[in-house]
C-alpha cells in the first residue's frame, strides 16, 4: 500500500501539467479529461491514504519517508495553486466530450456514400438474376448473372460491414464521452486539501516549507491548534457558499477562518447575505460540543462583523413560517450538507 504514495507523486505531476497547459496554452483534450476523472476516482479515500502514509512511515527511515512525503506535498500544493489560478471550465469539458462523441462522424458520412453507391448496382444485378428465369436464356447467361450478383453482393457486404463497424465505434465513443462528461476538478481540489491536512501530521516541522507567517500571540497559537470543523465539512460549505454568501477565498483560507485560526486573508460576507450567514453559523455551532459552542459562535460573529443582537433576531429566518424564496433555497442547500 505504501507504493501508492509514491505513484501519486508523478500522477499529481501530470495533473499539474494538464492544468498549466490549459492555463498557459488553452490546450485540453478528451484523454486529459479521462485522466482527471480516473484520478479523482482512484484517489478519493481518506482512510486508505492515511493508512498508506502510516505504512510508509513504519517501513522507511525518517529521511526516506520525509523526502517522499515532502515531494508529494509539493506536487499537491502545485495542483491546488493551478486550480485556484484558473479552473478548467465546464464548457471546455463539454467541448472535448462532444468532439469525442462525433470523432467518427466524417468517416461514417463518407462510408455511407460508398455503401449507397453500391446498393444500386446490387439491386440491378439482383433483378437481372431473378428475372432471367422468366425468359429464354443459356446456361452461360445464368452463370454470368449469378456471378455478377455475387460480386456486387460481396462488395456491398464488405462496405456495409465497415459502416456497421464505424457505427459501433461511434456508439462506444458516445458512451465513453457521457461517462467522462462531469467536471471532477473541484472534487480533486477538495480531496487535495484534505490530503494536505493529513500530510501535515506526518511531515516533521523542520521539513515543512511553509510561507512565513506574521508573529502570533500565545493566545492565537493556542487557537491555531484547535479544529472546530473538519476540512470535509468545510469543503462542502466552501463549494456552496463562497461566491454566494462570502467573497471569493481559497478552500485552505476558508478552513482557517472558519476554525478561527490565523490567516492572511480574512473571510468577508457579501452584501445582503448576513441573514443566511447567521443561519449557517447557527447550523455550524450546533455541530459542536456544548463547551465549544458559544465560544466558537462569538468568534465567528466577530470575524464576520455581525452584531450578536442582529444574529439572535435573524438566524432563524431561512426556516421561519414565511421565508423568502432565496432563504428557503438556502435552507434546502444547507439541509443537504448538515443532514
Amino acid at each position: 500500500m505504501a507504493d501508492n504514495i509514491q505513484t501519486m507523486i508523478p500522477r499529481y505531476g501530470e495533473l499539474y501539467r494538464i492544468y498549466r497547459d490549459y492555463i498557459d496554452n488553452h490546450v485540453f483534450s478528451f484523454d486529459r479529461q479521462k485522466f482527471i476523472s480516473d484520478f479523482c476516482q482512484q484517489y478519493n479515500d481518506m482512510k486508505s491514504f492515511e493508512a498508506a502514509i502510516l505504512e510508509l512511515v513504519l517501513d522507511r527511515q525518517k529521511e526516506q519517508y520525509t523526502l517522499i512525503l515532502n515531494s508529494l506535498k509539493t506536487e499537491i500544493e502545485k495542483s491546488i495553486q493551478a486550480y485556484e489560478t484558473h479552473p478548467i471550465s465546464d464548457s471546455a469539458i463539454e467541448r472535448v466530450c462532444h468532439q469525442h462523441m462525433e470523432r467518427y462522424s466524417l468517416e461514417i458520412e463518407a462510408q455511407l456514400d460508398v455503401t449507397r453507391s453500391l446498393s444500386k448496382p446490387l439491386n440491378e444485378a439482383n433483378n437481372r438474376y431473378d428475372s432471367i428465369g422468366y425468359r429464354e436464356h443459356t446456361a452461360e447467361e445464368e452463370k454470368q448473372a449469378e456471378k455478377e450478383y455475387e460480386r456486387c453482393k460481396a462488395e456491398y457486404d464488405r462496405e456495409k460491414a465497415r459502416l456497421n463497424e464505424l457505427y459501433d465505434l461511434q456508439k462506444a465513443a458516445r458512451k465513453e464521452a457521457f461517462q467522462y462528461m462531469k467536471n471532477r476538478c473541484a472534487d480533486i481540489y477538495r480531496q487535495s486539501c484534505l490530503f494536505l491536512d493529513i500530510l501535515k501530521k506526518y511531515i516533521p516541522d523542520g521539513n515543512r516549507q511553509e510561507e512565513p507567517r506574521k508573529p502570533v500571540s500565545p493566545q492565537e497559537t493556542t487557537t491555531e491548534q484547535h479544529e472546530y470543523f473538519s476540512m470535509k465539512l468545510l469543503s462542502l460549505i466552501h463549494e456552496v457558499c463562497v461566491g454566494e454568501q462570502f467573497e471569493e477565498i481559497s478552500a485552505p483560507d476558508f478552513y482557517a477562518n472558519m476554525n478561527l485560526q490565523p490567516c492572511n486573508y480574512k473571510l468577508k460576507t457579501k452584501p445582503r447575505e448576513k441573514i443566511r450567514v447567521c443561519y449557517l453559523i447557527f447550523l455550524m455551532s450546533e455541530k459542536l460540543p456544548k463547551q465549544d459552542r458559544d465560544k466558537c459562535k462569538a468568534g465567528m460573529l466577530k470575524l464576520l462583523d455581525i452584531d450578536d443582537g442582529y444574529y439572535k433576531s435573524k438566524y432563524k429566518e431561512p426556516v421561519s413560517d414565511f421565508p423568502s424564496d432565496s432563504n428557503q433555497n438556502f435552507a434546502k442547500e444547507m439541509e443537504q450538507i448538515f443532514r
